[in-house]
């Protein structure tokens, strides 16, 4: 996806636009801007209908039901819009937005979505996840347990993120004790997470040779398991979603695929960043293979960018002497902050540029 807005204007309205050629479709074109004020998405139609609004407050998601047909996806700085059979989403990326105040007007064959700026200042949500942890070592090798390995990094990257005062950080775990794959899940979406990344290293017993870092997001498969597991167990739905979603079965089969789709993407646009900036700061000393799609139960939280980061081979000598020493977790953990900046389109602070140098 391409990214617009890296610094954002206030003062001055800022609008963009796309335009669909099939008129049939329901959709003539969707125009972005801003002001000091709000936020605006403005809608046309190629002729008027009537439209549903609900505000999913847990997923900063604003559905708008109608008889839509037109299939997209643009993201802008703030809002990534999504258009579905009968649905269209705005996804509120900017923390700065106030989507509970937002208000929607329909005007013959317009909408128009009004999202106020928030009063105070909003931070970025984080959510850093040691992988494993407590019985659960994950894979041991030479006597140095992963778990380990993963809470010395996801504490560093902790550290990085808390000194950055753009951030609200977590952590699934504070300690060496076990949290299930799905408490994990739920507690991104319980505190309205904006990223999910799983710090791991991985093994290959019997491929010694193998090393490097790999990135992984959420496969078509993940996607499907997931789907099926909301949409038929309501309960589970609402550790994601609002009440007013999960309550009615229509909105709610919608929702779950659009948010999941949300996930994959914007999961493969961080992953992407992650491994650019893995390049230019660590590939001198763990090699960068790319990225790849899992069906990880972490990697399904409907609405949230997730990526799980296989930080190196702890069956390689090399890889597991930079894993197990604490310069280059600080390394490492620097280097994935910085795919953090990059992803939400913010600027390196001074303090990291003098540790980079280092």
């Amino acid at each position: 996806m391409t990214k617009i807005w890296k610094f954002l204007k206030i003062s001055v309205l800022i609008s963009f636009l796309f335009i669909f050629s099939a008129l049939a479709n329901g959709i003539e074109k969707i125009t972005v801007g801003v002001d000091k004020n709000y936020y605006k998405v403005f809608i046309k139609l190629s002729h008027p209908t009537k439209i549903r609004v609900v505000k999913d407050l847990k997923r900063d998601l604003l559905a708008l039901e109608f008889n839509n047909k037109s299939v997209f996806s643009k993201s802008f700085y703030s809002v990534l819009i999504q258009g579905s059979r009968n649905l269209i989403t705005i996804l509120v990326k900017n923390p700065k937005l106030d989507l509970s105040r937002a208000v929607v007007r329909e005007i013959y064959d317009s909408v128009y979505v009004f999202i106020p700026f928030r009063r105070e200042f909003a931070k970025y949500t984080v959510v850093i996840d040691p992988g494993h942890g407590g019985k659960d070592s994950g894979a041991v090798y030479r006597g140095v347990k992963e778990k380990n390995i993963n809470f010395a990094i996801a504490e560093k990257l902790y550290a990085l993120l808390s000194r950055d005062g753009r951030f609200r950080v977590y952590m699934t775990r504070m300690g060496d004790y076990f949290v299930s794959l799905g408490d994990r899940q739920k507690f991104a979406a319980k505190v309205g997470a904006d990223l999910f990344i799983s710090i791991h290293a991985n093994a290959a017993p019997r491929n010694p040779d193998a090393r490097g870092v790999e990135f992984f997001i959420l496969s078509n498969k993940g996607k499907y398991q997931k789907y099926v597991e909301l949409y038929r167990h309501p309960e589970e739905a609402m550790e994601f979603f609002s009440p007013i979603v999960v309550k009615n079965s229509s909105l709610r089969k919608k929702l779950i695929k659009s948010t999941l789709q949300i996930t994959q993407d914007e999961g493969e646009e961080v992953a992407e960043m992650l491994c650019d900036e893995w390049r230019k700061y660590m590939s001198k000393y763990i090699p960068c293979h790319g990225i790849y799609e899992r069906a990880f139960a972490v990697l399904k939280v409907p609405g949230v960018p997730t990526v799980l980061v296989e930080t190196g081979f702890m069956t390689n000598r090399k890889d597991l002497a930079y894993l197990t020493s604490s310069y280059y977790q600080w390394k490492i953990a620097e280097s994935l902050y910085m795919g953090i900046l990059d992803y939400f389109n913010l600027k390196p602070p001074d303090w990291i540029k003098e540790k980079l140098k280092n």
